[in-house]
């Protein structure tokens, strides 16, 4: 930050002070702001960068008042309340993937074929490629989908279908929402331990009824035969979309169709989404939270299940979580964009639960 030296209008004769100089970006036009050597950017540049930056601010205000993101992965800490430690942890079985050809990890599958893979995929600028890793973060397989487009990859999941595991790719994002139609692919899962070329491909080519919309979140349900989109927004509204999880063939297919809106949720910049194959729980994050849809029942309608409240569970302060899953053991992972990409389970505390521990423990030692 700049400094300017400032007189004491009491004692002139004080030497002169060095105090911050304060730039109102929202009120200097460009041309104003060249003092002390600071030259201001151009009137449009401002404009842009304030407009992002009231946006931002605006969706982590609403997402979660007072917490920040931090740059990178970042140990897990113990707070103190009255002499009494209380856990921070909101990972544990943390690794780091090991090959390096990841570094935005934007969706994360758990294998269904062999038990302790995932799948994940970069975001924009790489191929058609996916790599498994074990738990130990170690890369065990590259898979490229052949005359498959990667135009912006932003989710994966994988979902039984006819007795077999199948895998689904999501190229769905779209920031600008200039896309007028959106793709997704689906394959037999690969085994995560042998490296391929999938030559067959099936494509759902995706419209939204209502225009373009950005979205990161794509989940299947194979017992309710449903795929479900959730849009992205810096405004807290994601568009709940579905369409019908095609029936398996011995070919591939390429059809479209129209998605079909059935609610909005009321959460900002939703980055990845995955069902609980054994419950129907819906689980969806943004960059700070994970939050739980609860099903009652198995076969409960996804429009009834998602106006119920959520439960919240805080993440922790990676640099940009955007990728979730859930095994069959009901365990949730995350990935996070960076270099190295950190792989972690998630410790399922409420994040009200721990302020609720500490107010207990002040009060117990109150009445004593």
């Amino acid at each position: 930050m700049p400094l300017r030296r400032v007189p004491n209008p009491k004692n002139p004769g004080e030497k002169e002070k060095l105090e911050p100089t304060v730039i109102n970006i929202a009120t200097h036009d460009s041309n104003e702001v060249q003092q002390d050597g600071v030259v201001g950017t151009t009137h449009l540049h401002c404009r842009k960068q304030m407009s992002h930056v009231r946006c931002w601010v605006l969706a982590m205000m609403l997402c979660h008042a007072g917490c920040s993101v931090a740059e990178g992965p970042t140990p897990n800490k113990q707070r103190k309340t009255d002499g009494e430690e209380v856990s921070e942890q909101k990972v544990s079985d943390q690794v780091y993937l090991s090959d390096r050809s990841v570094t935005e990890s934007s969706g994360l599958a758990i294998s269904l074929r062999r038990e302790g893979y995932f799948w994940t995929h970069n975001d924009s600028g790489d191929g058609p490629s996916l790599y498994a890793y074990d738990k130990k973060g170690r890369r065990t397989a590259k898979v490229k989908l052949k005359d498959v487009n990667a135009n912006d990859w932003e989710d994966c999941c994988t979902f039984s279908s006819g007795g077999k595991a199948r895998l689904l790719v999501a190229d769905c994002g779209d920031n600008g929402r200039q896309r007028s139609k959106i793709q997704l692919f689906l394959l037999d899962e690969p085994d995560p331990r042998e490296s391929d070329t999938v030559k067959k491909v099936s494509r759902i080519t995706v419209r939204y009824p209502d225009g373009a919309r950005d979205c990161e979140a794509v989940a299947v349900d194979s017992v309710r035969k449903t795929i479900v989109l959730l849009t992205k927004s810096f405004l807290p509204q994601s568009g709940v979309y579905v369409i019908p999880l095609p029936e398996q063939t011995q070919k591939a297919f390429d059809i479209t169709v129209t998605a079909t809106k059935v609610a909005t949720v009321v959460l900002p910049l939703v980055t990845a989404a995955d069902f609980d194959a054994s419950t129907g729980d819906l689980w969806v994050t943004n960059y700070l939270q994970a939050f739980r849809f609860h099903a009652s029942t198995r076969t409960q309608p996804l429009a009834r299940q998602i106006k119920q409240l959520p439960d919240a569970f805080d993440l922790p302060r990676w640099r940009q979580v955007e990728a979730v899953a859930v095994d069959e053991d009901q365990n949730v992972w995350i990935t996070s964009e960076g270099s190295p990409t950190p792989l972690g389970r998630l410790v399922l505390e409420p994040s009200d639960s721990r302020d609720k521990a500490a107010a207990n423990q002040t009060q117990d030692k109150t009445r004593n």
